[in-house]
């Protein structure tokens, strides 16, 4: 059983949001679907392409090399499905990957029209089985600024050529290793001396109760601390990416 898509798609939406935070709903370029359907009649059937557009969060081409690789007709694909179909070990690395390429894009404007990120992670198959692909981002339309308007995922079946389940991504960028690793380590130190303490006493598997007697404060004090932590947790989260970022 898979996990629901709103937890791992909403984290990615929530970063286009903030980009295009009224909903542009402009009409794209025909040129961008004329190039996706162009690129979508040369590959191979174990890959699909789709075309998504960012400022109106839905997807606008989808190859039928998708019913091949996933079993699903293109007429009923969805990224809500395509997101709900992950693994569920998988889910928030790729979402949180997935984030920070959409963050790292939108600051480098024109210049991210060349560069490529790539994440590879399991997705269910119709018939039940998961294949493991390899998911390459790329731009297809930018908008007048610069800022990504479609962008373009070619999915490639490693199933045969990957055995191992860990998560691996990168970005084509020069500089994206290193924007990942800053942006990690300001996220580490979100939490105060004192919430770390707690935090290394929570994990000890002691109680609110234990951890107010071993830092002489009240209990309502430490549950306050634990609040504040579950709040920030997400972000310390993304610590566990380093591990998975090719460089």
């Amino acid at each position: 059983m898979v996990n629901p898509p709103a937890t791992a798609l909403g984290l990615v939406r929530d970063v286009w949001r903030t980009i295009y935070p009224n909903g542009d709903k402009e009409e794209p370029a025909q040129s961008a679907l004329d190039a996706a359907s162009a690129v979508a009649e040369h590959i191979l059937s174990k890959q699909f392409l789709m075309a998504y557009d960012v400022r109106a969060q839905q997807t606008l081409f989808v190859s039928a090399g998708v019913q091949l690789l996933l079993g699903i007709e293109p007429e009923a694909f969805s990224l809500e499905d395509l997101y709900a179909r992950m693994h569920p070990d998988d889910a928030p690395l790729v979402a949180q990957a997935t984030a920070l390429a959409a963050e790292f894009s939108k600051g480098l404007g024109p210049a991210c029209h060349d560069h490529v990120f790539s994440v590879d992670y399991r997705l269910r198959h119709q018939a039940g089985h998961y294949v493991r692909v390899l998911r390459q981002n790329f731009m297809l339309q930018l908008d007048a600024d610069g800022t990504p308007v479609i962008i373009g995922g070619i999915y490639t079946d490693l199933t045969h050529h990957k055995r191992t389940h860990e998560v691996r991504f990168h970005g084509s960028h020069p500089s994206f290793a290193a924007w990942v690793t800053q942006r990690v380590q300001r996220t580490e130190a979100d939490l105060s001396t004192r919430e770390q303490q707690v935090l290394d006493l929570v994990l000890q598997g002691l109680s609110s109760v234990e951890i107010a007697e071993r830092l002489c404060v009240s209990r309502h004090t430490v549950n306050t601390h634990r609040r504040n932590i579950h709040r920030k947790e997400p972000a310390r989260d993304l610590s566990r990416l380093l591990q998975h970022l090719d460089v």
